[in-house]
């Protein structure tokens, strides 16, 4: 029996799988372990390292328990989380999930495990008990205010209010070989999404068994789901075909009209814990639904019911794992096939050479003559979904002749000068393409402009389009104010200017400033209206020379006005570029500001810009506008926003090179699993 037992121990030490996570100088994890699980289980222990309470809190949100930890503000989104069952789809389909992937979630969680074991601490009172399931419901949770935003668009063409949607928009770009330096493909990956809560991400590199991959996770997520394998890279923006429908319904004593019959309606009860005080009361929620979906509004006497395609599925985990080991575009476009993700513009580039576009979503088949862009009637039945949509009949393109793509939240009509992506070509499903013909937005335009002119990009080249802070068509407005008042000293100010928003730039500060002095419309405006008269503009000059005199300091510049840092930080940093539409200064570097003080600091925005150059194995870089970790004291809490956000600089990956890195470590952890 002795022998026996130190076989086992033997045999289990001899088993038992070595990983390193190596840090770099920004508190970056780059997690080498021999198997895939085992990369899982450092992932959730760095996560957990770094963010621990986020990432907790993120299950709390997929599940809709809130309340029971923070209180009543969180009813409402309880409740909606529970209407849409992402816990019990969850619970329900998990043990479908391919074994592979069920022992990288185990695995990853129980990493968070260990650390929260080791130390116990820094675990909340209201952390919830860890389960696999979590992972498939934050998924689902994650992607599922597009669907629900698509449905909210609906309600309002309806005359119906909703409930408020985030915004979400983003930038993403592709060079083709012809148009590079090393005559390889180039990627932006630009998400713009709010520097705060559940889509914050996580910056990673992780290696272990088929998974090899550098891009930015969702906490509570094991691996990154936007970036690049040794192979490809994945980008996403905001905008795709149309996938979810509102129904009206006529409902009365309990059951719904469809064709020439009463349906009971479906009913549940959804018992929500509230945290009240010291104690905890429960809260019952009454939820109806129709064959369409659940009910989500009333008004004069109709009910309105919410049919997402997404409703029943659970396998965005798998379509992820395979895009992150995927090795070409065909094996990439099989893994989109199953139709996981939500309504997204989803460009790829590989080693091999290809840029490839897709309007990608999951997409119900309407009967002609149905008007899915406001609420059907329900009890007609004459708009019934008839299937999905095969990824085939979906909007896409690859190697376009142009030798470039862009959507920054746009049209596929403006992707490309003289794009080949025209609404009539899907008339007979219009829904799928979902757009029309209509100008780009100022930020998309200026992205346009730039990339059509490249040529012979590098790597630096392409990082300074990423975080460019050219003001689209601000020429037309220097000649317009050179006309009406040329020797006004702001006029003069701004007719020096080379037309970037630049973090130390007076012009640019005198531009807005007099902008903002115009107002309305005109202030807005990418180019003069024609009814602007030059008083106006003179008058704007005028308050605008006043504000620079007595509102700022006498060497202000833009960034003086424009800042990024922690929103409960007390240094902040200076910043070129912004989403400043309400003075027609969008550029290509998206951030959107609210007023601290006297500042205007980020909080929406690039939030894990990816610069990608596909050589066999890929160069990138990458920033966060942040930092890594949430923990003020840490050396990463702000650092990436002083040292390189700030100064619209990207960091080396050191994807694949572990001797490279390995100079520019500053941890080390060593796990066992």
């Amino acid at each position: 029996m002795k022998a026996l037992a130190l076989l086992l121990v033997s045999f289990t030490l001899c088993a038992a799988e070595k990983i390193d996570i190596l840090r770099d100088e920004f508190g970056v994890p780059h997690i080498y372990a021999s198997t895939a699980a085992g990369a899982a289980f450092a992932s959730g222990y760095a996560q957990a390292e770094d963010r621990l309470e986020e990432l907790l809190r993120n299950y709390r949100k997929a599940e809709g328990t809130m309340s029971e930890a923070f209180g009543p503000e969180f009813v409402t989104h309880d409740y909606r989380q529970r209407l849409w069952r992402h816990r019990d789809v969850a619970r329900q389909h998990y043990a479908e999930l391919a074994p592979n992937l069920r022992a990288i979630c185990e695995a990853y969680q129980a990493g968070i495990k260990k650390f929260m074991q080791e130390h116990p601490e820094q675990v909340p009172a209201w952390a919830p008990k860890l389960e696999p399931w979590q992972i498939v419901a934050l998924g689902r949770f994650i992607i599922w205010s597009w669907p629900e935003g698509e449905a909210a668009g609906d309600l309002l063409r309806g005359g119906v209010q909703p409930d408020p949607v985030a915004y979400h928009g983003s930038n993403e770009m592709a060079l083709a070989p012809s148009r590079t330096a090393l005559h390889v493909p180039i990627a932006v990956i630009d998400p713009h999404l709010t520097w705060y809560g559940e889509v914050r991400f996580y910056e990673m590199r992780i290696y272990g068994g088929d998974l090899a991959f550098s891009g930015a996770a969702i906490l509570g997520q094991p691996f990154p789901s936007l970036g690049h394998n040794r192979f490809l890279s994945i980008a996403m923006t905001t905008g795709g075909p149309d996938t979810s429908d509102v129904y009206e319904e006529e409902v009365r004593d309990g059951k719904y009209k469809f064709k020439d019959e009463w349906r009971a309606l479906e009913v549940r009860t959804e018992r929500i814990a509230v945290k009240t005080g010291g104690e905890i009361k429960y809260q019952d929620v009454r939820i109806e639904s129709t064959h369409h979906g659940p009910i989500v509004a009333h008004k004069n006497g109709k009910a309105y019911a919410v049919a997402i395609p997404y409703a029943n599925e659970f396998r965005l985990l798998d379509t992820a794992w395979k895009i992150a080991t995927a090795r070409n575009l065909a094996q990439a476009k099989q893994a989109l096939s199953g139709l996981q993700y939500m309504a997204q513009n989803i460009m790829i580039a590989t080693v091999d050479g290809d840029i490839y576009y897709v309007r990608n979503g999951r997409v119900p088949v309407r009967p002609n003559g149905c008007d899915s862009s406001r609420p059907m009637s329900g009890p007609a039945g004459a708009c019934e979904w008839q299937g999905i949509h095969p990824f085939e009949d979906l909007v896409q393109i690859a190697n376009p002749p142009q030798g470039y793509m862009q959507n920054c939240n746009t049209s596929p009509f403006n992707m490309m000068k003289d794009s080949p992506l025209v609404p009539e070509k899907w008339a007979a499903h219009p829904y799928v393409y979902n757009e029309t013909r209509r100008p780009p937005s100022q930020r998309a335009a200026m992205v346009l402009d730039l990339l059509d002119a490249a040529h012979n990009v590098t790597a630096e080249q392409a990082i300074g389009i990423a975080f460019s802070p050219q003001v689209w068509h601000a020429e037309l407005w220097q000649e317009r104010i050179r006309q009406a008042a040329p020797d006004h000293e702001v006029a003069k100010l701004i007719a020096g200017w080379n037309r970037r928003s630049d973090a130390d730039s007076r012009p640019a500060l005198a531009y807005y400033a007099f902008k903002m002095a115009l107002g309305g419309a005109a202030a807005r405006a990418t180019e003069p209206p024609a009814t602007l008269t030059d008083d106006a503009i003179r008058a704007a000059l005028d308050q605008a020379a006043r504000r620079l005199k007595s509102d700022l300091p006498a060497d202000a510049v833009f960034g003086t006005l424009f800042r990024v840092g922690r929103k409960d930080a007390t240094r902040t940093f200076p910043v070129g570029g912004g989403s400043l539409a309400e003075a027609g200064m969008a550029t290509p570097r998206a951030i959107n500001f609210s007023p601290r003080g006297k500042e205007m600091v980020g909080h929406t925005g690039q939030t894990s810009t990816q610069i990608v150059i596909l050589t066999k194995p890929p160069q990138s870089y990458m920033v966060l506008p942040l930092g890594e970790s949430d923990h003020p004291d840490s050396p990463h809490y702000d650092d990436q926003a002083e040292k390189l956000f700030s100064k619209s600089r990207a960091k080396s990956t050191y994807f694949l090179n572990r001797k490279e890195l390995e100079k520019h470590v500053t941890a080390k952890k060593g796990l066992t699993y």
